[in-house]
Order: C-alpha cells, then sequence, then structure tokens
C-alpha cells in the first residue's frame, strides 16, 4: 500500500517558481490559477509583504509577497514576475507573487532528500532535480494556516 501511495504522489504535476533567490515547487493541486501581475491596490496598515488588493474576474484577492514574508526582502515587480492563485480547497481570496515561473514538472524527475531537522513549517521538503539544483516543497495547507500570514493587519 505505501508503495502505491509514493507512485500516487511522484506522479503529481508541480509548478516550478522562484521565491527570492530560491526554487520552490508548488503542487497543481493547490493552485487555482496562473496570472501575469495586474493592477495592485494597496491596503494602509498592513505588513510590508501584503502587497495589496487585486481584482481578478469580479473576485478581489489579497496579494502576498511570500519572499518578503520569508526573507523581509522585497520582490521587485517586472515582466517576469506572475501570481497564482490558491486552490479554492486551501482558503478563498488569496494570491501570491512569484519571482518568475520555471515551468511544470512531474515530481518523479526529482530525488527527495533526507529529512532535516529544523524544517521551516511551510517547506515540506527538498527535492533534487537531474542536474543537481536544490528545491523546496511548498506546502500551501500549512501556509493557509499561519496566522500571522492570514491577519496580514500591523
Amino acid at each position: 500500500m505505501n508503495i502505491k501511495l509514493q507512485e500516487t504522489a511522484s506522479t503529481i504535476p508541480v509548478l516550478g517558481i522562484t521565491i527570492g533567490e530560491d526554487r520552490w515547487l508548488v503542487s497543481m493541486n493547490d493552485i487555482g490559477e496562473i496570472l501575469p501581475v495586474p493592477k495592485i491596490t494597496s491596503v494602509f496598515l498592513t505588513q510590508p509583504w501584503f502587497l495589496g488588493a487585486i481584482h481578478v474576474r469580479g473576485k478581489i484577492y489579497g496579494l502576498s509577497d511570500l519572499a518578503c514574508y520569508l526573507t523581509h526582502i522585497p520582490t521587485q515587480i517586472g515582466a517576469k514576475n506572475r501570481i497564482f492563485l490558491i486552490s479554492s480547497h486551501l482558503g478563498t481570496g488569496y494570491a501570491l507573487l512569484a519571482g518568475s515561473i520555471l515551468g511544470i514538472r512531474n515530481l518523479a524527475e526529482f530525488t527527495h532528500e533526507p529529512s532535516q531537522a529544523g524544517n521551516e513549517t511551510i517547506m515540506s521538503g527538498i527535492y533534487n532535480d537531474r542536474q543537481g539544483r536544490s528545491w523546496r516543497m511548498l506546502n500551501l495547507s500549512s501556509l493557509m494556516q499561519i496566522e500571522s500570514f492570514l491577519q496580514p493587519s500591523r
């Protein structure tokens, strides 16, 4: 039974993105949509990592800069940036800024590193690609349970 579960998990498509200087993988099951950065409406008295509100086809989303949330270094917004809407099964109204999109991949292309003590709560593992580059797996479910992330007011 465990082998079947591992095979199923390894066939999940993942999206490669950059957050700050790091490569991250996000399960495509956790992403609702990927878009260019739209007009952002600032919201006063919020944390620096909360960029503001965006309007996507009649719905309002709160847009956060995950790199700034994790490292306190804001992402410079340009043509390569994309936002991804978090899938509704994790929560509604949330969007994250990615430095760039590196493409959709199959998790089977990566080798999983043994777990290390002290992992961040939003990182569910470290993977290496065939070129030996390190990727972090973003656990959006855990991110959506962090009170400080969900309440960006100062």
